[in-house]
């Protein structure tokens, strides 16, 4: 039997490891197959062209109440190409393109622009990215999926995820001086009028919304109530999405997801799958109503909405409602849903001639804090009380996503730019950075590596104690935790380095997965660091299909072998099995792991290697040096006895 002392502090080490292992590899499991998501096809209609001779008279119409309903706008022939109306709005950071079909955004451009800082924020690095927009050369990333951002009204939850509005040739105008586009169209049953107007600023991030209803009946209009509520969709499902579905592993699905912020807490759900979990299924009461779960609308005791929205690995897009919050949110379970979170109100309700007035803040961009804070003080919410965001949550870094480490993540991103500032590679950022770490972390890496060292050189004598003692495990721990006691070490301070780091570590995987400066950047033989390393893809085998093989796992497992060599110092046969099992472990957690994190591993792979290797060579010795067994059954007071004739084993009678 061997010591259980040095047992238990193999165990700990792979329940640390584990711990970590398990938080990285977690989008590797538990997600749905890849979504199937059915097109629907729409036929865009408009108002009979006799009516509509121009913008003008259609605009007066509509004030005295004789535009014709949208339902007689649908039965009517399919729109001609030059009846629709298009528009295209430039920014700082963004290409926005408008249609009067639909009344709806039809494209979302982020583009290559300045940060806060004056500093070039290169988002669209590959050729691949450089589009014409209003016969401009530019380069951009979409991110609508092509699909656009309906920013309509769904009465019947049976029509999700497209709206009937989106076939309505809404009457549109433009007012360049606030950059302010307006969209004019009655509802369904021609009893109220929709406008729709959104507004973009030069230099923000961020566009208002606004939404108003206006009762064109003579009688008072129940719009929406708690039995039959309205909804509102903005954004659907983000981008980019930059290979065919069919190809999309487990990790690519769950980068794409959906969030709302409901009675003060924050749900999100991966883009595709169902929203009910297991106890949602359980009725205490025994009722058998059949409830439609292809939707589930979830309403707040205390509080309402605060915000909804959607996102992808590096951009998120949310809608803050800053004027009468809605009841609840329409989430859509139908597998392959591509639906976002849909706004639920119930409480619209119109008296003849009232309007309802709803403001709205949107974000599109980078999932990070910089690209939330707004560029002008003088729209910023907490500067000035007359902005037009007045009203925006404080919740909205929620919405990021980033888990519990966003804090540390945050300061490892600003580290890593600064050190771009200097050395224009994120590779070489992240070897500089790995090597910063190191030192900021020397002094208990150094307690680390000489604890290492102590452990080695008492080997020998551990080894003469479980021989000694193989058949009274008391005994033997006793006398090993005697051992340590004498020569002032101890197993488990080797380990207190790594719990410390534990939540850096989780940081770090977040900050080099999911940071968009790392997307498209090259370095070395690496075309991509937010991606494995992959320079050669076999063809399809039977089974397995098409195997990557890719560099940098091969090379961190490498190190990893070898520090095991360096450290390892346990007899114990488990252990050892342990020690050969874990480099298959990690290359198998590694291989689809992003070039930036295998190589920041692989770097501190390398220095711990390298400082093992110095504290083994010119570190303080154990002044009473490694003792044998038989030195020990000669010492004095060693920790070993020397046999008698009373240990000798007695002879049966």
């Amino acid at each position: 039997m061997q010591n259980d002392t040095t047992a238990r502090q193999g165990r700990l080490f792979l329940a640390l490891f584990i711990s970590l292992a398990a938080w990285m590899g977690i989008n590797y499991f538990f997600f749905p197959q890849k979504p199937e998501v059915p097109k629907t096809q729409v036929t865009p209609v408009t108002a009979d062209p006799k009516k509509e001779a121009n913008q003008e008279s259609v605009k007066e119409a509509a004030k005295n109440k004789e535009l014709p309903s949208a339902d007689a706008q649908t039965k009517s022939v399919a729109v001609d190409a030059k009846d629709i109306k298009t528009y295209h709005i430039k920014t700082d950071s963004f290409l926005v393109s408008f249609s009067s079909l639909g009344g709806r955004i039809t494209e979302y451009y982020i583009r290559n622009h300045k940060e806060a800082d004056g500093s070039d924020f290169i988002i669209a690095k590959d050729p691949k990215f450089e589009i014409n927009f209003d016969g401009q050369t530019e380069h951009a990333v979409e991110l609508s999926r092509f699909e656009g951002f309906d920013f309509n009204i769904i009465e019947d939850k049976d029509g999700i995820p497209y709206s009937r509005y989106n076939k309505i040739n809404f009457v549109s105008s433009y007012d360049d001086a606030s950059k302010t586009i307006t969209f004019e169209a009655p509802s369904l049953d021609g009893k109220y009028l929709i406008q729709k107007k959104f507004q973009f600023f030069p230099t923000e991030n961020y566009f208002k919304f606004n939404l108003t209803l206006k009762n064109l009946s003579k009688e008072t209009v129940t719009l929406a109530s708690s039995s039959s509520e309205a909804f509102f969709r903005s954004f659907g499902s983000l981008g980019p999405v930059l290979k065919g579905k069919e190809d999309f592993s487990d990790r690519d699905i769950a980068h794409y997801f959906r969030y709302y912020y409901l009675d003060g807490s924050f749900k999100d759900h991966v883009d595709g799958t169902t929203t009910i979990g297991f106890f949602d299924n359980i009725n205490p009461f025994g009722s058998n109503e059949q409830k439609d779960e292809r939707f589930e609308i979830k309403k707040g005791i205390n509080e309402r909405v605060d915000f909804v929205g959607t996102g992808s690995r590096y951009f998120i897009a949310v809608l803050d409602p800053l004027t009468h919050k809605p009841a609840g949110v329409l989430l859509d379970n139908r597998k392959g849903n591509e639906t976002g979170v849909l706004l639920a109100y119930d409480d619209w309700k119109l008296a003849p001639g009232e309007s309802l007035n709803l403001d709205y803040a949107a974000y599109v961009g980078v999932r990070e804090l910089d690209g939330t804070a707004f560029r002008d003080s003088k729209f910023d919410p907490i500067i000035n009380k007359e902005s037009p965001f007045s009203g925006l949550s404080d919740s909205l870094n929620k919405s990021f996503n980033q888990g519990i480490t966003t804090p540390l993540r945050n300061a490892i991103i600003w580290i890593l730019k600064k050190i771009y500032l200097v050395i224009p590679s994120y590779g070489w950022a992240i070897v500089i950075f790995a090597i910063l770490f190191k030192l900021a972390f020397y002094p208990l890496n150094k307690k680390q590596a000489e604890s290492m060292k102590k452990m080695q050189e008492l080997s020998p004598q551990i080894k003469a104690l479980n021989e000694k003692y193989a058949d009274d495990p008391k005994l033997k721990q006793e006398k090993t935790i005697e051992l340590y006691k004498k020569n002032g070490t101890n197993p488990m301070s080797g380990c207190l380095p790594m719990v410390i780091q534990i939540p850096i570590f989780i940081a770090l995987y977040t900050a080099f997965s999911d940071t968009v400066d790392l997307w498209n950047s090259p370095f070395l033989w690496i075309k991509d660091l937010s991606e494995p390393d992959t320079v050669f893809t076999t063809p399809k085998l039977v089974f397995i299909g098409a195997l990557s093989i890719n560099i940098l796992p091969l090379i961190m497992v490498a190190t990893q072998v070898v520090q095991s060599k360096m450290t390892t110092v346990s007899t114990d046969p488990n252990q050892k099995m342990m020690m050969y099992m874990m480099p298959f472990i990690m290359l198998y957690f590694f291989w689809s792991m992003p070039a930036g994190v295998t190589m920041y591993w692989t770097m501190q792979n390398i220095l711990s290697i390298a400082q093992q290797f110095y504290t083994n060579k010119f570190g303080k010795k154990n002044e009473s040096g490694p003792k044998s067994a038989n030195q020990l059954n000669e010492s004095s007071n060693g920790a070993i006895p020397k046999k008698g004739f009373r240990d000798k084993p007695k002879r049966k009678k």
